[in-house]
């Protein structure tokens, strides 16, 4: 019999599988104000102790999952991904452009598209090369962003990393959810925002748990699993 933590694991792997489309459409019609209903000591609860940790990011350097499901391999799977950009609003604060000791790697390709319209030795001189990774660092506070303007004097062509900021790479713990960096002020709001669809999340848990544990099977998909909608 495998471990309550395995069990648990698979479950959330299996809920990224099969209900990642329909717990999307879930989220943007609000059902969880329906699931809340039934649960009411779970709203409270969960936004006195979760508020309070999603405060610290403007402190304390960490990573907050989102209940929006990560993009993978499989063809349609960008849609957690659209509702998050539907929903995030920048506030153009400039804490993630203006980090003084932080840095910024710059891919082949953005190196290569930012230096066609600055030239190669201005980038060079406002980077730093590093050997051990073999690329181009992008020093900080950014030497792009506009402190006047609030703003990035290169916005067309913006690195990579800056055109997913504040999106990281999911947390090891729930590792098919979309996860943003705390700091940014913009992200920890839509965190507060977004808080309440863990709900739904757990509803779609419980009911696969459920199902596994009634039919008995420990295979790699319930025979009775939900389809992707």
């Amino acid at each position: 019999m495998r471990e309550p933590r395995d069990r648990i694991a698979q479950v959330r792997r299996l809920c990224h599988q099969l209900c990642s489309s329909s717990c999307v459409e879930e989220k943007r019609q609000e059902r969880h104000k329906e699931l809340l209903q039934k649960r009411p000591h779970w709203s409270v609860h969960k936004k006195e102790e979760q508020f309070r940790q999603i405060a610290l990011g403007e402190k304390v350097p960490f990573d907050i999952s989102l209940p929006l499901p990560a993009r993978d391999e499989r063809e349609g799977s960008e849609l957690g991904v659209k509702l998050f950009w539907e929903r995030f609003r920048c506030q153009q604060c400039g804490l993630c452009c203006y980090t003084p000791g932080a840095g910024l790697i710059l891919e082949r390709e953005d190196f290569d598209r930012i230096a066609s319209k600055i030239g190669r030795k201005r980038l060079k001189s406002l980077s730093r090369y590093d050997k051990t990774i073999d690329a181009w660092i992008l020093k900080q506070p950014c030497p792009f962003y506009d402190q006047n303007k609030r703003g990035c004097k290169i916005y067309e062509i913006r690195p990579q990393t800056c055109r997913k900021y504040p999106l990281h790479p999911p947390l090891a713990q729930l590792p098919y959810n979309l996860a943003v960096d705390a700091f940014c002020p913009a992200a920890r709001l839509l965190a507060r925002e977004t808080l309440e669809w863990w709900v739904i999340c757990e509803s779609h848990w419980a009911e696969l748990l459920a199902r596994m544990e009634q039919s008995g099977e420990d295979s790699s998909s319930p025979q009775d699993g939900r389809d992707d909608r």
